[in-house]
């Protein structure tokens, strides 16, 4: 099964999770493809049967989902009717509104969302990639 996991790259700590989880999932022996999201083409996210998508709160009081993200999301054609998780390293209630926000975002896009996720650090992140259900 391939699995994609698109991510902000305008926080460190994001892209150090969405590198963790590849490695906890490549243990399941599955393959996985990181799409930052300055990426200019997301070639083979159609063929990917699950979808992680990472952000952050990029501010306390208006949360929304970063503007790059954002328009990644949008040029990842094949993304509708993906089966996705949604994750943040975001806490509290912060974490909250910055996964609603993402998640209203990836459901605009087609997503069907079935899990969302607050991953404090890459250890966390490697564990739960390694024993999550895929199938």
């Amino acid at each position: 099964m391939r699995i994609g996991i698109v991510y902000s790259t305008e926080k460190p700590l994001i892209e150090k999770l969405a590198v963790s989880l590849k490695k906890g999932i490549e243990t399941q022996g599955e393959e996985v493809i990181l799409y930052p999201d300055s990426s200019e083409r997301f070639s083979g996210i159609a063929a990917c049967r699950l979808l992680f998508v990472g952000t952050y709160a990029p501010s306390m009081f208006k949360v929304r989902t970063p503007s790059k993200l954002k328009d990644a999301l949008s040029k990842a054609g094949g993304i509708s009717g993906k089966r996705s998780i949604a994750f943040t390293s975001d806490s509290g209630t912060r974490a909250r509104k910055a996964l609603l926000a993402l998640m209203a975002d990836m459901e605009r896009q087609g997503c069907i969302i079935i899990d969302q996720l607050e991953m404090k650090t890459e250890k966390e992140m490697y564990q739960y990639g390694a024993n999550v259900k895929l199938k």
